[in-house]
């Protein structure tokens, strides 16, 4: 038996010796490869995690969360968010926003994957609706990078060579400016190639319009608009510009029917504010939010609050319990909360209907024509998503809950414009635009960030129309995620202790960075 073995191990050996002496260095490449799995994957089914990651971490994330106690949405009256609200550490530290950062880069990098296989030579060349897609969220993506952090990475990040590995491991700062170049570039790019065909239909791969090349196409639009808006203190015309504002919001959405609505929500997939309330319940109602409403007598008051977290009573204006803006007490049973906080199911906006239709209003109000007809269809339409969410909510909670104020109809949406915004646009046109879209922009649809980059470009053009009560020093940007803080240089020295986010905007609202 020995013997047996010891013949068979060396015919063996002398078999593989003469099988490996023939073997060209191309053959041996050959072996040493992973034939048994896929080394690529289609453009159209990466397409469904860049939608998922852009919308579900990027847009309703932490950005979400945090900026809305920033800007006076909500109150962080626990853990993070009560430092964040107090400004004791979360505004300046690298770490609050690093699994955003590391994520915003992940999905740059895999909408880049998609342009690159659907370009001249790519394994999908000819899927040039896909490509388009691709380059509408990479545009997103590039411009939330910019909006959050400034200067940053861009160009050469998120950019992998044919064995996937990274091509540049400490790619270089871009400017905000340059980044806003190429964020555009890339809407561009997708305006063409949304005009062509795909060789396979993307639809079910695509949780946003399934397949729908045209919506998409008011989507690139309406980004055009928003980010156009956005340089308006750099515009060396602002006329112009305001000009190209309303060029492109023509060609945006008609109706609500048509918003960038990621709407996959239900008892599993859940709302990411929703996911962050139930499970840390740091976010209070905000003193600051209720006075606000209480001025302009808005419907949204008698809909939006919870009287304390612990009772979860019926929520009206007079029951609720209000925390203070800046200084609140920390706990997760002292105070009311809005009601949008437990809108388990509503939709995550990348870029919603009544945001297109305050973009126009806004760019009538700068060029001193009348902006009443598109004011009153994003009041309508802001209030209408609104009342959604309570619904949703009401749902959520239960019975008990159900608040005895009738739910917000169209009529009821209609008369508040008629009989309370139109005679305050009238005397302050602009200021009533501006408020009325900070309120639109409040709830559980991720739209905290984009009302946060508003209340920013205002400051930067000297315009005050929304009065924070926090005392304390507002956070002027986000910090660099530590992925980077440490093992990059340039984003490093950037970085420095952090307390930069107090004292410089960022590029678009007047600062050098």
């Amino acid at each position: 038996m020995k013997t047996y073995n010891i013949i068979k191990g060396i015919f063996a050996t002398t078999v593989l010796s003469i099988v490996f002496s023939g073997c060209s260095e191309d053959a041996m490449d050959r072996i040493n490869k992973d034939h048994g799995h896929t080394q690529s994957v289609a453009a159209r089914f990466i397409l469904t995690d860049v939608i998922t990651s852009t919308a579900f971490s990027n847009t309703g994330g932490d950005f979400n969360t945090y900026l809305s106690s920033y800007i006076e949405y909500e109150v962080g009256v626990d853990n993070q968010l009560f430092y964040a609200e107090t400004r004791e550490s979360e505004p300046t530290s690298s770490s609050t926003f690093n699994n955003t950062w590391n994520g915003l880069y992940s999905t740059l990098k895999a909408a880049r994957i998609i342009i690159g296989q659907c370009s001249d030579g790519g394994t999908d060349h000819g899927n040039y609706v896909t490509k388009g897609m691709a380059e509408v969220l990479a545009a997103y993506n590039c411009a939330l990078i910019a909006d959050m952090f400034g200067d940053a990475p861009c160009s050469q990040a998120a950019i992998i060579d044919e064995n996937g590995s990274p091509v540049y491991l400490t790619p270089k700062m871009d400017k905000q400016e340059e980044i806003y170049t190429q964020a555009m570039q890339y809407l561009d790019n997708a305006i063409e190639d949304l005009q062509k065909e795909d060789l396979i239909d993307p639809a079910d791969q695509d949780l946003l319009y399934k397949g729908d090349a045209e919506k998409w196409l008011k989507l690139a639009y309406g980004l055009k608009a928003r980010y156009t808006m956005h340089l308006l203190k750099r515009s060396a015309n602002k006329d112009d510009d305001m000009e190209k504002v309303l060029e492109y919001v023509g060609k945006s959405f008609e109706s609500a029917d048509e918003q960038a609505a990621f709407n996959i929500y239900d008892g599993n997939n859940i709302n990411p504010l929703y996911g962050f309330y139930v499970a840390r319940a740091g976010l209070g109602a905000s003193e600051s939010m209720r006075s606000k409403l209480a001025e302009y007598n808005d419907p949204r008051l008698s809909r939006a609050f919870i009287s304390t977290q612990k009772e979860q009573a019926p929520g009206t204006a007079d029951n609720a319990v209000y925390a203070p803006n800046g200084t609140p007490e920390q706990g997760t049973d002292k105070y009311g909360s809005s009601l949008f906080m437990y809108s388990i199911s509503a939709p995550t906006l990348l870029l919603s209907y009544h945001e297109i239709k305050f973009l126009e209003a806004e760019a009538l109000c700068r060029l001193d024509r009348d902006a009443k007809s598109a004011l009153k269809d994003a009041v309508v339409a802001g209030l209408l998503n609104a009342e959604s969410s309570f619904n949703i909510s009401r749902k959520e909670l239960g019975k008990t809950l159900i608040n005895p104020k009738a739910a917000i109809t169209e009529d009821e949406a209609n008369d508040y414009y008629d009989n309370t915004v139109e005679g305050k646009y009238t005397t302050e046109p602009l200021k009533t635009t501006m408020t009325q879209k900070y309120f639109a922009l409040w709830g559980a649809s991720g739209e905290a960030t984009e009302s946060y980059n508003d209340i920013r470009r205002m400051k930067g053009l000297g315009e005050d129309f929304i009065q924070l009560k926090n005392p304390k020093s507002f956070p002027l940007r986000c910090p660099y995620g530590n992925s980077d803080t440490t093992t990059n240089a340039e984003v490093k020295a950037a970085y420095g202790n952090g307390q930069y986010v107090y004292s410089e905007n960022v590029w678009w609202a007047g600062g050098s960075r």
